[in-house]
């Protein structure tokens, strides 16, 4: 693991790689247009498999298309199996009262 912060010499032949974590997103990836991760797909930015693990969507990387049916179905086992009654909330504040022992962030 790299610090924060560092400068180093990087000489022509040597291999630097640096992987970045993704975003969290904004709302139910089940609810992503199924194109727009085709697109990620093809851009490289994400593989088929993590298409249909994190978005439900059934890439067929042979033609670059959706399976829809595949997709469908996919999309339905993953919202059974989160059990969720509605899509959790995000919070944007903090909240007015600390919970007892917690420390709140400086201002």
């Amino acid at each position: 693991m790299l610090p924060g912060k560092f400068t180093m010499i990087v000489k022509r032949g040597d291999i630097f790689r640096h992987v970045l974590a993704g975003a969290g997103g904004w709302g139910d990836p089940l609810e992503r247009d199924p194109a727009a991760v085709l697109k990620d797909v093809r851009n490289e930015l994400l593989s088929a498999g993590k298409a249909m693990a994190d978005y439900g969507v059934a890439v067929d990387t042979a033609r670059w298309t959706i399976d829809v049916a595949a997709t469908a179905k996919a999309r339905e086992e993953i919202r059974r199996a989160r059990g969720w009654t509605e899509v959790p909330k995000v919070q944007w504040h903090e909240p007015l009262t600390p919970a007892p022992g917690a420390v709140r962030a400086a201002e």
